[in-house]
């Protein structure tokens, strides 16, 4: 499990990067990290990664307190954690098979053992008709693809990818996040995604954390149905604020009451409406005759013209409002 318990940072040019900080993720979750440039989210990185010290509170990760860690012991402990960076950091001159491979072999593993995990991982991320290509040979959704492969190859209990999708197309976006969700399913491995895509977080809904200015300022469990109802929040967009008194309250409920012409010219439509499905109409036989209109076209007619005069009765009341 990750804890950030009453987590503050501050640089020494006096920067506040994080200000009391509560963060709770279970073993196994999918998490989003969300937030403007600036807002805190790569402090919140590099101190759980061990890259940072918190200026207060504690980091605790499955019972380690990472703050607390001597340097000399911060590289075992990152042997636990995977990263996957946005420019994928792979080494050009060794193959794909060689670049995953020696995230394992710096850990002194047996050599059948290194091959088969390789192998292992390789398959899980559909590469492995691609073991002895070199990294410029791939496309970008590859590399990033044989940089997640190697950042799980060390079995770790938790993968940070960092803005993995900013260098993708959106249909690369789509494949690269469903991997990810296989792997926290098939691997078991708790997942934070810091990310700016907006689209990718609504249509593949997880736990999300926003961040701004330091703060945590929203985590919850986030549904397709939520981002389409409150697509607003889903592009930075302010929410509308309640009603400060009773008197801003008063003014926005007779805002929504229709005015008397709005009435008038409803009760107009409902009836042109009723009327024509009675089928009872009548009709000014001379307009009918000279525009040519059979009596089912007037009845249209009728009925579009009242709804235009309603929909110009709205706008002129609206307008007045505002």
């Amino acid at each position: 499990m990750i804890e950030f318990k009453n987590v503050s940072k501050k640089y020494k040019n006096g920067t506040h990067a994080l200000e009391n900080i509560n963060l709770k993720v279970n073993d196994g979750e999918f998490v989003y990290i969300m937030g403007p440039t600036g807002s805190g989210k790569s402090t919140l990185i590099k101190l759980l990664d061990g890259e940072e010290v918190p200026t207060a509170g504690s980091v605790t990760v499955n019972g380690i307190n990472v703050g607390r860690l001597r340097k000399s012991k911060v590289y075992l402990y990152r042997r636990k954690i995977g990263v996957v960076f946005q420019d994928y950091r792979l080494l050009p001159e060794k193959t794909v098979f060689e670049n995953v491979a020696y995230a394992l072999e710096v850990l002194d593993l047996p050599t059948d053992k290194i091959r088969k995990r390789t192998r292992e991982v390789l398959k899980l991320v559909d590469l492995a008709d691609k073991a002895n290509v070199k990294p410029r040979e791939l496309s970008g959704g590859q590399q990033q693809r044989v940089a997640i492969a190697r950042a799980i190859a060390k079995r770790p209990t938790i993968l940070i990818a960092d803005e993995p999708t900013g260098n993708l197309d959106p249909s690369m976006t789509d494949e690269m996040i469903t991997l990810l969700e296989k792997i926290n399913t098939e691997e078991k491995t708790t997942l934070l995604v810091v990310t700016h895509n907006d689209v990718m977080v609504e249509y593949h809904p997880k736990r999300t954390i926003r961040i701004d200015s330091g703060h945590i300022v929203n985590d919850g469990s986030r549904t397709l149905s939520f981002y389409k109802q409150n697509l607003g929040e889903v592009k930075g967009e302010a929410k509308k604020q309640e009603p400060a008194d009773a008197a801003a309250l008063k003014q926005e409920t007779e805002a929504q009451v229709p005015s008397a012409e709005e009435k008038q010219a409803q009760a107009a439509l409902e009836n042109a409406k009723h009327v024509k499905d009675d089928g009872a109409v009548k009709y000014d036989e001379r307009p009918i005759k000279e525009r040519h209109l059979s009596k089912e076209e007037a009845q249209d007619e009728m009925i579009n013209e009242i709804t235009m005069q309603l929909d110009a009765i709205k706008e002129i009341s609206e307008g007045g409002r505002e």
